[in-house]
């Protein structure tokens, strides 16, 4: 069963069916239902701004290599922005607080409010700044390949 599995369903495919999954516009679902009810857990999707594709629509897949996943709780203070900088795997983004715009230079800007779920866009340079009168407080998981490490965002020289 195990080498079936592999065959069939590869740590790629399983990531594109939940974000796709994720990104379905769903109502809760209920982990009440069967004979034994799962301590009235309910679970509702967190839709992804233009999901199952990155904000900038681009296509992509999980790299390979043995997976790195990791979890970074990041707070923007207000009118900070990040320097220009681009990210070589998907990073899913949700925006715990706040409000920022991010600025794709040739793609244009876009405003993340509270409760926004997107993919960030790869090899793209961008430059993100917190507006509004709260700092912005996002939860970043980055989905990258233990070697190399490609969590780090990298310096860009100039925008796109």
């Amino acid at each position: 069963m195990i080498p079936l599995f592999k065959k069939y369903l590869s740590l790629d495919r399983l990531i594109a069916i939940a974000l796709f999954t994720a990104s379905a516009n769903v109502l809760a679902v209920s982990h009440v239902g069967g004979e034994v009810p799962y301590e009235n857990i309910e679970a509702t999707v967190i839709p992804l701004v233009d999901g199952p594709k990155t904000i900038l629509g681009q296509s992509f897949k999980y790299p390979s290599g043995t997976p790195l996943i990791n979890a970074f709780n990041i707070n923007i203070p207000v009118g900070k922005k990040t320097s220009l900088h681009k990210h070589a795997v998907p990073l899913f983004v949700y925006v715990v607080s706040g409000e920022m715009i991010v600025d794709y230079g040739s793609k244009g800007k876009r405003t993340f409010k509270a409760g926004a779920a997107y993919i960030e866009a790869i090899e793209w340079c961008h430059i993100a700044q917190a507006v509004g009168n709260q700092p912005t407080k996002i939860i970043g998981v980055y989905l990258g390949q233990e070697k190399p490490d490609q969590i780090k965002p990298e310096t860009c020289s100039k925008p796109n």
